[in-house]
């Protein structure tokens, strides 16, 4: 077993093994580094992510995948032959996105439809 392996071992939440796509981006003072990487496993309050570049401990990050983003910040980053896995504690969550982009869609277009001129009564 390597480090990482055994740094697993001890967390004690349960780890689910996953094998996700996902986009990653940096925020805060190195906003816009961004790039594709997989999910290798999540636990409740945190997730192991395979990334191709470095990015430091204690920056912050959004993550992308399927129907989920996340929010969270690096607290552990390992080279990995040519990628970098990144250990996230996750602050923020939210999922379901396809369902909110449907809705934010809806209601925008109620709202426009409203907005629009009605034609005028005829007076008979």
């Amino acid at each position: 077993m390597n480090r990482l392996e055994n740094r697993n071992e001890r967390h004690s939440e349960l780890r689910l093994k996953a094998d996700a796509p996902a986009k990653v981006e940096i925020l805060g003072e190195h906003r816009g580094l961004a790039g594709e990487g997989r999910i290798l496993d999540v636990s409740g309050r945190g997730m192991l992510v395979s990334v191709p570049f470095p990015i430091a401990c204690g920056s912050p990050v959004r993550i992308e995948s399927e129907d989920t983003l996340l929010l969270g910040e690096v607290c552990r980053a390992e080279a990995n032959g040519s990628e970098w896995r990144i250990a996230v504690k996750v602050r923020h969550s939210l999922s379901g996105m396809a369902e909110l982009v449907r809705l934010n869609r809806v209601l925008l277009g109620e709202a426009a439809e409203s907005r629009e001129p009605q034609p005028a009564g005829r007076a008979g």
